[in-house]
Formats: structure tokens, sequence, C-alpha cells
């Protein structure tokens, strides 16, 4: 990779986007989209770091899975892995028709208290990447 540090800061930009988004459809209501920006807003928020230190394409979907892999090259990130697997069913089930029970639609499923908690979490991934890649 040409420049770590610049395409880390793109993929942050993207992240903080995604989140600003998240928060919006949270106030139109718009849980279920709110869940899913959250959650990308963390995917891209943690591929931020990796790319940081150094890997060049990161093709894992999982929050859970990209923090175990960002704690082990800095600690600060353990403690977020748990949160990190909870928001990770809102990857498809957020959108998809065909990844809840039947006859379920996905946005008639989320609720305002697990939108709220869901940004939360995107949050705290959000400013602990920032912090790291800008320090």
């Amino acid at each position: 990779m040409k420049n770590p540090k610049l395409q880390s800061e793109r993929w942050l930009k993207q992240a903080e986007y995604d989140l600003k988004q998240a928060q919006k459809s949270l106030e139109d209501q718009s849980y279920s989209y709110a869940c899913f920006f959250a959650e990308q807003s963390s995917q891209k928020s943690v591929k931020a770091y990796l790319m940081f230190k150094g890997r060049r394409y990161v093709n894992i979907h999982s929050v859970g899975e990209l923090l175990k892999e960002a704690s082990d090259l800095d600690k600060s990130f353990k403690s977020l892995i748990d949160s990190g697997k909870r928001i990770d069913r809102h990857y498809l089930a957020s959108r998809y028709p065909d990844a809840v029970p039947e006859p379920a639609i996905p946005f008639e499923l989320y609720v305002k208290d697990e939108a709220e908690e869901t940004i939360k979490i995107a949050e705290n991934i959000f400013e602990l990447t920032k912090k790291i890649v800008n320090s």
C-alpha cells in the first residue's frame, strides 16, 4: 500500500459519513437503517485501523471478527469485541426479508432502543479508531 495513513483516513471519513446516516435514520424513526448504517460505520472504522497498520485489503464483514484482528495489534480494541458481535446481526437482518422469520419485514422488527444502542457501539468504535489513527 502506497500510503497506509491516507487510505486509513479515507476509510474513516466514510465511516463517519455512515455514522451520521445512522443518526439521521434514528431521527427519522428508520430504526433498521440506523442499525445498518451503524454496523457499516463500525466495519469501516476497524478496517481503517487495519489499513493504518499496513493491511492492503480486508475481506471480513463481521465487526466482531475485525475487532479480534485489531485487538491482536492493539489491546484497546479487546473491550469492544462483544459489542461488535452484537451488531453483526444488523448486516443482513436490517435489510433483507429473507433474513428474518416470515411474515415479518425487517423495518417492522427494529425499535428505537436497539437503534440507539447500536449507534452508541458504532460511536465507541469510531472514536477509538480515530484516536489511534490520528495519534
